[in-house]
């Protein structure tokens, strides 16, 4: 947390006093991360997320849903008010295994150059998560070692998914990271389905 100011993390409770529960998560907690992520859970979210600093990536939710990015909030992100929240990882992780195929299909043939991003590395995060564990894939930083441990380089053009570079770019590079992360899952997603999955969570 030292590489959270204090003031930051102040302005953020005094903003969500209803927050019944709010993380630091990501790449600011080893000082890896160039944004501060925080996420806010609260019953009132606000219809415009107020705006604190020029490097906090505030995020406000009125609860976890059963996904990937919730699991790294709750289960590697720092509480810094409220009560602790619990997510079922592995419930979470079987929910991602049956999106791959619609992620795989967005980027391939997505118009939108944001959409076709996430949803690469998603499916990037996804096969880390299950490959190296939860910690070992918590921020970009760390997929990115894990998956180059597995042999998969990953294009530094898929970090910054809310200002990537244009569809056809993302395309030519990240296509043959596609086909390498898709063999992957597939074959994780059949072993589950056999009953021979195991995760190292």
């Amino acid at each position: 947390m030292d590489c959270v100011p204090v003031h930051v993390i102040n302005e953020v409770i005094d903003k969500f006093r209803d927050a019944y529960a709010i993380y630091v998560y990501g790449g600011s907690l080893d000082c890896s991360g160039g944004d501060i992520d925080i996420a806010v859970f609260t019953e009132k979210v606000p219809g415009e997320v107020p705006r604190v600093g020029d490097n906090v990536d505030l995020q406000v939710f009125k609860e976890p849903r059963n996904t990937l990015f919730f699991v790294y909030v709750i289960k590697t992100g720092r509480l810094i008010y409220g009560r602790p929240l619990d997510i079922d990882v592995d419930s979470a992780i079987r929910h991602e295994l049956e999106l791959i195929d619609e992620r795989e299909f967005l980027f391939l043939n997505s118009d939108d150059e944001v959409v076709a991003c996430k949803s690469l590395k998603e499916l990037l995060f996804l096969l880390a998560a299950i490959k190296c564990g939860i910690n070992e894939s918590s921020n970009w930083y760390r997929m990115v070692k894990c998956l180059g441990s597995l042999g998969i380089n990953v294009p530094i053009e898929f970090k910054h998914c809310l200002n990537p570079p244009d569809v056809d770019t993302l395309r030519n590079v990240g296509k043959p990271v596609l086909e390498k992360v898709m063999q992957g899952l597939r074959t994780i997603k059949r072993n589950h389905i056999a009953g021979t999955y195991s995760n190292p969570f």
